[in-house]
């Protein structure tokens, strides 16, 4: 990896929070030329619920929810829990034409696993198809296995020291939302278009698109502009 890929990479070995690890995760993907990232993992034997995130489209996520199906286009979720290396969504074509109107043209998925029965799957996928994007994932390729394992080392590490923050994290209160999420979410308020805000933030498009997506779910909010009347009515966010 090359210096600033490496930094980004510390980010995600020092995340401290579920939070921390999705926007380290995001940028680290963005990094490696990948417009999406997906990870979901389990770290207990007896655990039912995974710890997850992603910014897949949001017509994706409806039409998957619609049906009750995994986020991972297909059978590629359990091709690639079976595998031991980089399982390449070009080679399991079987049931991804939607993902593709979605979004979701093409991609890897790295499983990483651990002595106790803990796994995990991180996928990076783009939004085109072709000869151009495979060879961005051949030559993203061993540093998707790197980054996933990183993720999987914080997300394990969390899960052992804070095994009921997702609780916490539903209540409502000031450490809610994250100061890059009250500075997203004040701007949307202000008006200013995702481009504005990232432009005053020094920050992507994409990863404004991605803080303001956290505040909705948060929130539990339909839109951005429902997301900033919940905001303010808790006090999350200042009125002026």
């Amino acid at each position: 990896m090359g210096r600033s890929r490496t930094l980004r990479l510390k980010q995600v070995l020092a995340s401290r929070s579920h939070e921390d690890l999705e926007g380290a995760s995001l940028l680290v993907a963005e990094q490696l030329g990948f417009a999406y990232v997906m990870f979901c993992g389990s770290f207990r034997r007896s655990a039912t619920r995974e710890l997850r995130f992603d910014n897949f489209p949001g017509d994706w996520h409806r039409y998957c929810a619609a049906r009750s199906r995994d986020l991972l286009p297909g059978s590629l979720r359990r091709l690639a829990l079976q595998d031991v290396t980089p399982l390449l969504w070009n080679g399991s074509a079987t049931g991804r034409m939607m993902a593709r109107r979605c979004g979701l043209a093409t991609g890897v998925s790295c499983s990483v696993r651990g002595p106790l029965g803990q796994w995990s799957l991180t996928s990076f996928a783009l939004p085109f198809e072709g000869a151009s994007a495979e060879r961005r994932i051949a030559a993203a390729l061993p540093d998707c296995q790197l980054v996933a394992c990183a993720i999987h080392y914080a997300a394990a590490r969390m899960a052992g020291q804070s095994p009921d923050r997702s609780a916490r994290l539903r209540r409502l209160g000031n450490g809610l939302l994250s100061d890059r999420e009250s500075q997203c979410l004040i701007g949307s308020a202000h008006g200013k278009t995702t481009s504005e805000i990232a432009q005053a933030l020094q920050i992507s498009e994409r990863t404004v698109t991605f803080h303001l997506s956290n505040v909705r779910r948060k929130l539990d909010a339909a839109n951005s502009r429902h997301a900033v009347t919940k905001a303010l009515s808790l006090r999350l966010i200042a009125a002026s």
